[in-house]
């Protein structure tokens, strides 16, 4: 006759199940936090784009490493010098949105901090149709630490790109004729842009070097001319050093 130890079996039965209780509750926990955790390292700008599958379109390494780099709400310089510029290029579009947003959409995006450098770095990305051009502009932002000249730089390519695109007189900013002038510069502008840079370099290099050498120059705009002549010295530097490398590349 076979005896059979209810009392044990009921307690192993119970003492089982309990322990497979205890550990889906652990497992549920620890998928809880981890869950949790892994909340916590995406930030409100990545958390909000990935209602519209932002990041869907790009490659599996772009969308790691930019996720990356925004997943805390701000972008660094160090962040940016470990992008390439043809990283860059790709980047501008998903740190600044674009495309089919409404309006509410884009008010409501939360906001990336950035310093002043990076938002230079980026928009150059996208000043002209010229790739090299852009890319001089882009290292030129990088090597300008000081907010102000930076921008005062950006703000007088800006104006001569605009002018020679649409065929008007080559000035400075300072110049009463480039207010006269003022046009603004639409995407459509630059996408159908046609326009020499090395010829455009040359001009306006050459309009601040006669000028800093004619007696007639008035003393009060000589240090513009000087300051604008030092920046645009800078681009091209850059632009030279990036179509030499594009030979040997």
């Amino acid at each position: 006759m076979q005896v059979t130890n209810n009392t044990y079996t009921n307690y192993y039965n119970q003492t089982n199940n309990t322990t497979k209780v205890e550990k889906t509750e652990e497992s549920s926990f620890a998928s809880m936090l981890t869950g949790s955790q892994e909340e916590e390292e995406v930030g409100r700008y990545v958390k909000y784009m990935d209602q519209f599958n932002y990041f869907d379109s790009l490659s599996e390494e772009d969308r790691k490493v930019f996720r990356e780099i925004l997943k805390d709400d701000k972008i660094t310089m160090a962040e940016m010098d470990s992008l390439s510029y043809e990283q860059a290029v790709r980047f501008e579009k998903v740190a600044f949105p674009q495309g089919n947003f409404s309006k509410e959409q884009l008010n409501n995006t939360p906001i990336v901090n950035m310093p002043n450098q990076a938002v230079h770095m980026l928009s150059a990305t996208k000043r002209t149709n010229d790739k090299t051009f852009n890319e001089a502009l882009y290292r030129t932002a990088r090597e300008i630490d000081d907010d102000s000249y930076r921008r005062t730089i950006f703000r007088e390519v800006k104006t001569n790109v605009t002018q020679v695109h649409f065929g008007d007189p080559l000035v400075e900013t300072f110049n009463v004729i480039a207010y006269e002038n003022a046009k603004n510069l639409w995407k459509e502008d630059i996408d159908k842009m046609n326009i020499n840079f090395d010829k455009f370099l040359t001009d306006v290099i050459t309009l601040h070097e006669k000028a800093l050498v004619n007696p007639k120059t008035h003393p009060a705009v000589i240090d513009q001319h000087q300051e604008k002549l030092d920046g645009y010295n800078i681009i091209l530097k850059h632009y030279t050093d990036i179509k030499k490398e594009s030979i040997y590349a």
